[in-house]
């Protein structure tokens, strides 16, 4: 089992996965080595569908990641690594990236969703984490939050709302809301009768520095994101059926909640230029929260890729405001962070290198 107190201990299925540690060849003779670790094993779901979770392996309060739609943990390039300071665990949505499709193809809306995370909770016997989430996996964060209150010490959300996802889309091409969901379903629909070709272009596309300076300088991600960050994404993204994985998003649509039952410390961040999720939605549902904590960083839907340094010290944030923040961790964590600011807003600058383990 995987205990929350301490060094994880493989649970049954586990697989050890080094992802990529070897120097990768550039056009311009340059080299890059991308060396983000983490570990896999396998668990089920209360319908029995066997998921792929994953771990950093780290040591420290727990963060449990929900992720975006199909998004590979290569997402959150520092959360991954063993000595950031935390004991991160995470899962890969059924149907993608290793875990299985639920032989009900139907079973893929938000309450199967919530159970598998919930299910990640058990099987590594997590009492209580830090909620971070992305894109859809706000969604899910706050249900569970909702549903079990007492599992929830704190959310850093980035770039979703919770509930009401399709009608958040494509603000920023000044389309009105009522006619969003309907072009985001529209393009998904699209997504699903092309995904042969997609799967064709995904596999062929080169995954290197090359095509990720082309990515930071179009627009898709800004260039804060780093090309050794954008790369190992693109390797895993690259594997998706994408007939599968634009099925998922309008058979998981979630209607909007109320969100005025959270208590736990939470922080929420917008991308100023997110084409997927309005930046103005996200702010106003932040807004109810009285004791949010709001960013709107100038970056598109990839925040976590484009800001993961200023999503540490967020987390970080969130530690501190927690009931997690024992005496100990603290006088530990204002010992090694300091106040910074970006963008005229401010964070603990978060310094993984504080965190490493003797034993290391």
């Amino acid at each position: 089992r995987i205990r929350h107190g301490g060094k994880p201990t493989p649970p049954a299925g586990f697989d050890s996965q080094a992802l990529i540690s070897a120097p990768l060849p550039h056009e311009d003779g340059s080299r890059v080595t991308l060396v983000a670790m983490y570990s896999t094993f396998e668990y089920h779901s209360a319908d029995g569908t066997k998921l792929e979770g994953w771990t950093n392996n780290g040591d420290g309060p727990v963060v449990v990641v929900c992720n975006g739609l199909g998004v590979p943990p290569e997402a959150w390039p520092r959360l991954l690594e063993p000595d950031c300071g935390y004991q991160v665990f995470g899962y890969n949505h059924r149907g993608t990236l290793g875990s299985e499709r639920p032989k009900d193809l139907d079973r893929i809306r938000i309450d199967d969703h919530v159970a598998d995370a919930f299910a990640l909770l058990e099987e590594c016997e997590i009492d209580q984490a830090i909620f971070v989430a992305w894109s859809y996996g706000v969604n899910i964060s706050f249900e569970i939050t909702k549903r079990y209150p007492e599992r929830v010490a704190g959310l850093v959300m980035c770039a979703g709302v919770p509930g009401g996802t399709l009608d958040a889309a494509f603000a920023p091409f000044l389309v009105s809301k009522p006619l969003r969901k309907p072009l985001s379903l529209a393009v998904v629909r699209t997504g699903e009768f092309f995904a042969p070709q997609i799967n064709t272009f995904a596999r062929m596309l080169p995954k290197n520095r090359m095509t990720a300076e082309i990515m930071r300088h179009t627009g898709m991600i800004m260039p804060s994101a780093k090309p050794e960050d954008i790369v190992p994404w693109m390797e895993a993204f690259g594997k998706h059926d994408f007939g599968w994985y634009f099925h998922i998003p309008a058979a998981g649509e979630h209607e909007p909640i109320d969100t005025s039952f959270v208590e736990v410390p939470i922080t929420v961040a917008a991308g100023g230029l997110d084409a997927l999720t309005s930046m103005r939605d996200v702010v106003a549902f932040a807004e109810q929260i009285d004791h949010a904590e709001i960013h709107v960083l100038h970056g598109t839907h990839f925040i976590p890729l484009e800001f993961p340094d200023e999503i540490m010290s967020m987390l970080d944030g969130v530690l501190l405001r927690s009931e997690l923040a024992n005496e100990q961790i603290v006088e530990e964590r204002t010992a090694v962070v300091d106040i910074r600011t970006y963008d005229g807003q401010t964070y603990y600058e978060h310094q993984a290198s504080a965190f490493e383990s003797d034993a290391g």
